[in-house]
């Protein structure tokens, strides 16, 4: 078995599938719809204007999250609506039941065989994941008895099916009927639901064999996710619960953007309602800012770990990543244009762009390359066409002389290039390099122990 020729790939209803991997961006711009409806009703399609009207009721959302892709679809008094829907808080600790495999002997390697309870350890650690990174708002407890049990966990000792030639189903959670309203009033600003998802399975081989249980642990995490209540997928490839899961994980289990949801979702009344329908309507275009006069936060990132400090466009989201930074004007999931820092390990420009040129050009055109200084240091600026989606992107590689290399990415819709290139500018002629306070370049390591899942 090779893994990495393996990719997995999920979509809305929980499904884990081979498909696309992830390149060096961090950061991707809005894409499918999120919700679809079983009714035929259109999508809806999230956006800013609905989560800041949302955020005006709930002023105290931890920031940044997805949370307007875990909502659930609901009918109620002729009225279909958004809402909360997750486990009720009554039914922690949440019983569950890990149903152990059965391995045949024809999918064991024979130099390194695995055991059912391999597997089974890592189903645990994965609840135990989802205990420790939502703080004790959610907690299980494993029983042996499935009958006792609200949630089951099916490891299936067999190969992945392949519904056609490019997809192999990895693992699977219905959320169909997961959330029903079961009273209220549809104009009130909660209404009673019911939650309930009663299995989730997880295929433990593919065409090549057995998977390991790390693999498996982190399809069962992704899994867990919706278990717990999310019905759709977040938009970035980083968090454990985008629609794509690659091979070299970028982050380790969850990520803050993932943790920030589900303690939303879980300190939210069970059943708030989000939006009340109908939709379908295209969203509105988002002004562009003035280029006369860029206007910079007041209040600086300072970045003491990676040793940098600057002050981002003023009213833009700010978002602390493994390797540096990135500002958004708008949401993590709704946005118009992105700066982002990252810090690197690498003594030139020229040894970085030779190993991960490719990778940071994709389908893009160079039409500019100009030598320049940043913050006192040596730069090389890249002008950058996208024809997908019709991006433009300033690519500026700083060399600071000590073993790191900054690398400020900022993009736009190119029909808004001219408004939005001062604010860069400015952003970037903020940048302030400092000593660091960990080793260049390296992501930051979970210290937190993982609680145990009370056994019986």
């Amino acid at each position: 078995m090779n893994p990495a020729r393996r990719r997995v790939r999920a979509l809305g209803v929980g499904l884990l599938l081979c498909g696309v991997g992830g390149g060096l961006a961090l950061w991707l711009r809005p894409g499918a719809p999120a919700l679809p409806s079983a009714t035929g009703a259109p999508p809806y399609e999230p956006t800013r204007a609905d989560y800041a009207a949302f955020r005006a009721r709930h002023p105290r959302l931890i920031e940044p999250n997805y949370l307007p892709f875990m909502l659930h679809r609901v009918q109620l008094g002729g009225r279909e609506l958004l809402v909360v829907c997750r486990w009720a808080d009554d039914r922690s600790p949440l019983p569950v039941h890990i149903e152990s495999p059965r391995i045949p002997a024809s999918l064991q390697d024979e130099v390194h065989p695995q055991t059912a309870d391999a597997y089974a350890q890592a189903a645990r650690r994965a609840l135990a994941e989802w205990q420790r990174g939502l703080e004790g708002l959610v907690r299980f407890r494993t029983t042996p008895v499935r009958r006792e049990a609200a949630l089951r966990v099916r490891l299936i000792g067999k190969a992945a099916p392949h519904p056609d030639a490019s997809i192999k189903v990895l693992g699977a959670t219905s959320m169909r009927d997961a959330c029903r309203a079961t009273g209220g009033d549809p104009a009130s600003e909660r209404i009673e639901v019911r939650f309930e998802v009663p299995e989730v399975r997880v295929y433990l081989a593919d065409e090549f064999g057995l998977l390991n249980p790390s693999q498996i642990e982190r399809v069962v995490l992704h899994e867990l996710g919706h278990a717990l209540g999310m019905y759709g997928h977040s938009r970035r490839i980083t968090d454990l619960m985008h629609e794509s899961l690659p091979d070299v994980p970028t982050v380790e289990n969850l990520s803050m953007q993932d943790v920030n949801s589900f303690v939303t979702l879980y300190q939210l009344p069970n059943g708030t309602v989000y939006r009340r329908g109908p939709w379908g309507e295209a969203p509105a275009a988002a002004a562009a800012p003035s280029a006369s006069a860029p206007e910079l936060a007041i209040a600086p990132h300072v970045d003491a770990r990676h040793g940098f400090e600057l002050h981002p466009p003023a009213g833009w989201m700010r978002i602390e990543l493994p390797t540096g930074m990135v500002a958004l004007d708008g949401v993590s999931w709704d946005f118009d244009a992105t700066f982002q820092v990252m810090v690197r390990n690498y003594p030139t420009i020229e040894s970085y762009v030779e190993r991960h040129a490719a990778a940071h050009l994709g389908d893009a055109w160079v039409v500019g390359r100009q030598e320049s200084e940043v913050a006192g240091r040596r730069a090389l600026r890249f002008s950058l066409r996208r024809p997908r989606g019709a991006l433009v992107e300033e690519l500026t590689f700083i060399e600071v002389g000590d073993g790191r290399l900054f690398i400020v990415s900022a993009d736009c819709p190119s029909d808004r290039y001219e408004a939005y290139r001062p604010w860069f500018d400015a952003a970037l002629a903020s940048l302030e390099i400092r000593e660091p306070t960990s080793a260049p370049g390296v992501d930051g390591v979970r210290a937190a122990p993982v609680a145990p899942v009370p056994e019986p």
